[in-house]
C-alpha cells in the first residue's frame, strides 16, 4: 500500500462554523486512503491577554514543516497580523507547497472567496428592494482583510446608488459583542436616530445588534439588520438573519482539487475564486424566503440533544480536570490521566494523545520566567497515548515526531492539535482524532481550557505541598546540630512500629548515645563552647553511622537507627567510634571541646524476636547507661 500524504492545516477555532464547513468540504472530497490532515488549532480572540494569545498561537510553531507534503493556511479568523506574518514566514521557509485560503500571497496557491460580490448583492438588495437610504456598517477589526473587503462593497453600493456614506457610519467592534451592546444602548438612550439598516460583518454581530434594539425597548424590526457567514445560529435566529453564504464546503472541495494537482506533480500556482451567495431573510423583510419556521422547529428539537452532548463531553473533561488537580506529583499525574483515558472508550474517541514537556515535573518548584517563553521544548513525554482503543507505549519522543506512533497506511485521519500552556510556558499539546464536529461545537476549546486551568491549579497545589514539606522539615530539624529532632524521631518510630507489626521492616539496631562532661564544659568555658562541644559530638555520631538516621532526642541525648550497611557493620562501626574517642582523650594538646566523650549502647532487633520497638530501645538505653558508669569509673 502507498504511504499516505501528510498535510498540515492551520486554523483558528473561534471561527468555528466556517472552519468546520471548510474541513467538512475537505474530508468529503479527499480520495480514500490518501491523506492524513494534521490540524493545528488555536482559539485566540482580541479580548485575550497578549501573553495568552502568544502562548496558544505557539501551536502553529509545533510541526516541523519539512516533514509534511503540503500545508493549508485557513486565514479567516486567524485575526492577528503578527500571527499571520510569522506563520507565512515559516511556510515560506519550509520548501513545501502551501495553499492559502482567504488571502493571496506570492508563491502560495490561493483560494479566495469573493466576499465583495456577496456583500454588494446584499447592499443592492437593501437599497433597491427595501428602500434603505442610510445604514451603519458594524465592522470587525480595522486590520481584518475580510471585514475591510465587506466594507468596500458597502461603500461602493451606497455610492453607486447616489447615497452618502462616511466614516461616522462605521463602528469597529473588534468582533466583541460587549462594545456593541454598550454603544448602541447609549445611542438609543440619548435619542439618536437609528439608521434604516445595520449591515454587520458577521452573523454574530447582527444578532447582537438585534438584541441591543430589544434590550432597549425597541421592536426587533426597528431597523433592518443583516449579517455575513450564513451561520446555523443566524438562520435559526428570530428574525432569521439576512446573510451571505461563503460556500466554505465548496472551498474545501476546491482545496482538494489543488492538492491532487500538487501531488500529481503539477507545479503551476493555482488561483481559484469562489463566489459567495446572498441569502435573504426575515431580518431584511423577506419573510418567506427560506422556510425559517421549519428550520427553527428542527433547531428547537435538536437543542436538548446539543446540551446533552455538551454535558457528556464536558463531564469527560471535568474528570480530566479533577484528576490533574488531585495529583500529588508528576508520576501520579501521568498515572491518573492514563487510568482515566486508557480504561475504556470515552467521548474523546479511540485514538487520543496527551503529550507534555518533561519539565512539567519542576513546574511547581521553578519560576516560570526561567522557562523558555512561547516555544516548545525539543522533547515530549507521553502522558496518554491510545490508537484504536489500545494503549501505545510512548515514552519520551522528539517533539518534531509529534506522535509516539504512526499510521502510514489505511483510512484517512484528521488529527487536531490543541496547545497546553501555563502563562508564557508552553508545556505541550493534546491530540484528538477524527472529531470534526468538535470544531463546530467548540469542544476543542473546552478541552484546552479545562486542561490549562487544571495545570494552573496543579501547580498551586504542588507549591503548597512543597512549602508544607519544607515547613515539616524545618519543624523536624534540630536547630543546633541540624540533625533530626525529637518530633522527627517520634514520627520515624511510629512508622517503624507499623512496619514491624506488618512484618515489613528491614533489620535494624537502636544505638543510644549520651554526651559525657557537657556540664563541665559549660561551667568552665561557657554555653557557647558547650554548644560547639555538642555539635562535635553529633558530627562524630553522624560520621560513624553515615547511612542511617540520627536524632537528637534531648539536650545531650542522641539515637541512631542503624540500617542497611550500617546495620551489617554495626559492631565494627561502634568499636571504631570508641577507639577514635580514646585517641582524642589521650591527646593533651587539643582543647577540652575537641576531647569528645560519648557513652553508647546498642540493641539489635533480632536479639529477641517478637519484641516491640520500646523493648529494643530500653535495652539499648540500659546498655548505654552501663557504659556511661564504666566510663566515669575509668576517669
Amino acid at each position: 500500500m502507498n504511504r499516505k500524504k501528510k498535510v498540515a492545516v492551520f486554523i483558528n477555532g473561534w471561527n468555528a462554523e466556517n472552519a468546520y464547513r471548510f474541513l467538512d468540504g475537505v474530508s468529503r472530497n479527499v480520495p480514500k486512503d490518501s491523506v492524513d490532515f494534521y490540524v493545528f488549532i488555536s482559539h485566540g480572540v482580541y479580548s485575550f491577554s497578549e501573553s495568552e494569545i502568544k502562548s496558544m498561537s505557539t501551536i502553529y510553531d509545533l510541526p516541523d514543516l519539512k516533514k509534511f507534503d503540503a500545508a493549508i493556511m485557513f486565514t479567516p479568523g486567524l485575526n492577528f497580523t503578527d500571527v499571520i506574518n510569522h506563520l507565512i514566514e515559516r511556510l515560506e521557509n519550509s520548501g513545501i507547497p502551501v495553499i492559502c485560503v482567504g488571502m493571496q500571497h506570492p508563491g502560495f496557491h490561493t483560494i479566495t472567496i469573493n466576499n465583495y460580490n456577496g456583500m454588494r448583492q446584499l447592499c443592492d438588495h437593501l437599497i433597491e428592494e427595501h428602500g434603505v437610504r442610510e445604514l451603519m456598517f458594524i465592522a470587525g477589526s480595522r486590520e481584518n482583510e475580510d471585514s475591510n473587503n465587506r466594507l468596500i462593497a458597502v461603500r461602493d453600493s451606497m455610492y453607486a446608488h447616489g447615497l452618502a456614506f462616511s466614516e461616522s457610519q462605521i463602528y469597529y467592534s473588534n468582533w466583541e459583542i460587549g462594545g456593541i451592546l454598550r454603544e448602541l444602548g447609549e445611542r438609543i438612550r440619548v435619542g439618536m436616530k437609528l439608521p434604516d439598516a445595520f449591515v454587520c460583518a458577521n452573523d454574530s454581530l447582527a444578532e447582537t445588534v438585534s438584541y441591543a434594539l430589544t434590550d432597549n425597548g425597541l421592536p426587533a424590526d426597528s431597523a433592518i439588520v443583516t449579517g455575513f457567514d450564513y451561520s446555523d445560529e443566524g438562520q435559526n435566529f428570530y428574525p432569521s438573519i439576512a446573510s451571505v453564504d461563503q460556500c466554505y464546503e465548496e472551498v474545501g472541495a476546491k482545496t482538494i482539487e489543488v492538492l491532487e494537482k500538487i501531488f500529481a506533480g503539477d507545479d503551476s500556482l493555482q488561483e481559484i475564486l469562489v463566489d459567495c451567495e446572498f441569502r435573504p431573510g426575515e431580518s431584511c423583510g423577506c419573510l418567506n424566503s427560506r422556510n425559517d419556521d421549519v428550520r427553527r422547529r428542527e433547531a428547537v428539537r435538536s437543542n436538548p440533544r446539543k446540551y446533552m452532548m455538551q454535558d457528556l463531553v464536558g463531564s469527560r473533561f471535568h474528570a480530566m480536570e479533577h484528576e490533574i488537580i488531585q495529583s500529588v506529583d508528576y508520576e501520579d499525574l501521568k498515572a491518573r490521566l492514563g487510568r482515566l483515558f486508557l480504561s475504556g472508550a470515552g467521548w474523546e474517541g479511540d485514538t487520543f494523545y496527551i503529550m507534555q514537556d518533561p519539565h512539567v515535573v519542576d513546574l511547581a518548584l521553578t519560576d516560570v520566567s526561567e522557562y523558555p517563553k512561547y516555544r516548545y521544548s525539543d522533547v515530549m513525554d507521553t502522558f496518554v497515548a491510545k490508537r484504536d482503543g489500545k494503549a501505545v507505549d510512548g515514552g519520551v519522543i522528539p517533539t518534531s515526531q509529534l506522535l509516539p506512533d504512526d499510521d502510514p497506511t489505511g483510512p484517512n485521519h484528521m488529527y487536531f492539535f490543541m496547545p497546553t500552556y501555563f502563562e508564557t510556558y508552553v508545556c505541550g499539546y493534546i491530540v484528538v482524532v477524527d472529531r470534526l464536529t468538535w470544531v463546530r461545537d467548540t469542544y476543542f476549546h473546552m478541552c484546552e481550557n479545562r486542561f490549562n486551568r487544571a495545570i494552573a491549579s496543579y501547580r498551586r497545589n504542588m507549591q503548597l505541598t512543597a512549602l508544607n514539606t519544607k515547613l515539616s522539615m524545618l519543624m523536624e530539624k534540630d536547630a543546633l546540630t541540624f540533625v533530626k529532632n525529637r518530633t522527627a524521631y517520634d514520627r520515624y518510630v511510629k512508622r517503624l512500629e507499623s512496619d514491624m507489626i506488618a512484618g515489613d521492616s528491614d533489620p535494624f539496631a537502636v544505638v543510644c548515645f549520651d554526651i559525657n562532661y557537657l556540664k563541665q564544659v559549660n561551667d568552665a568555658l561557657g554555653h557557647e563552647a558547650g554548644d560547639e562541644y555538642i555539635r562535635k559530638c553529633c558530627k562524630l555520631i553522624c560520621n560513624t553511622f553515615k547511612h542511617s538516621p540520627v536524632f537528637r532526642i534531648g539536650g545531650d541525648e542522641f539515637v541512631a537507627i542503624a540500617v542497611h550497611d550500617d546495620y551489617t557493620q554495626r559492631y565494627e562501626l561502634l568499636n571504631a567510634m570508641r577507639e577514635r574517642m580514646a585517641e582524642l582523650a589521650a591527646n593533651s594538646s587539643i582543647s577540652p571541646i575537641e576531647r569528645i566523650s560519648i557513652a553508647s549502647g546498642m540493641a539489635d532487633c533480632a536479639e529477641h524476636l517478637g519484641e516491640d520497638y520500646s523493648a529494643i530501645y530500653r535495652r539499648a538505653d540500659t546498655r548505654m547507661y552501663d557504659t556511661k558508669r564504666k566510663m566515669k569509673g575509668e576517669q
